[in-house]
């Protein structure tokens, strides 16, 4: 992975490190959250070519309960949730459920907490999974994005193999 900056809406360049932020990222070590921010730069140069900033909160349960019960009013913790405001996106990604899934489904954790960043931006995007239709095209979405940067597909349903 190569690309560096990603032309925003106005044409401009920025930085990978100005254009995609991972925030609390010392839940993560510092090769994996530079690898993301490559990796999702580029992403979103494909996904959402009009975005200027893409804020990633890496997050455990605890702080994942409190946002999914104030902006879902469900206290449970979750993988993802998204706020988009026009150009700009924040995504919230919960590291101990990436934790266990990618233990559970036996690939690399940087894959897991990826494809969680990658889902997160195609909902601000207008994907949704709620109908099984929709489901389906946002999972073929993502993992034909993730071919794009080479890597292979990483979302499997409950029971399913990677």
């Amino acid at each position: 992975m190569t690309t560096q900056s990603h032309a925003g809406h106005d044409g401009a360049d920025t930085d990978a490190n100005e254009f995609v932020e991972i925030l609390s990222s010392s839940l993560i070590d510092p090769q994996t959250q530079r690898w993301l921010q490559t990796c999702l730069t580029t992403l979103c140069a494909h996904a959402a070519p009009k975005l200027r900033r893409l804020t990633i909160s890496l997050v455990d349960d605890a702080a994942m309960q409190v946002l999914h019960t104030r902006h879902m009013n469900d206290p449970t913790t979750t993988d993802v949730l998204t706020f988009a405001d026009g150009e700009q996106v924040d995504v919230a990604v919960c590291v101990c459920e990436a934790t266990r899934r990618s233990a559970e489904m036996g690939h690399a954790l940087q894959r897991e907490l990826l494809l969680y960043c990658l889902h997160g931006l195609l909902h601000a995007v207008g994907f949704d999974d709620r109908t099984p239709l929709d489901y389906a095209r946002m999972h073929a979405e993502e993992d034909r994005l993730l071919a794009v940067i080479g890597v292979q597909a990483t979302f499997a349903p409950e029971g399913g193999g990677a």
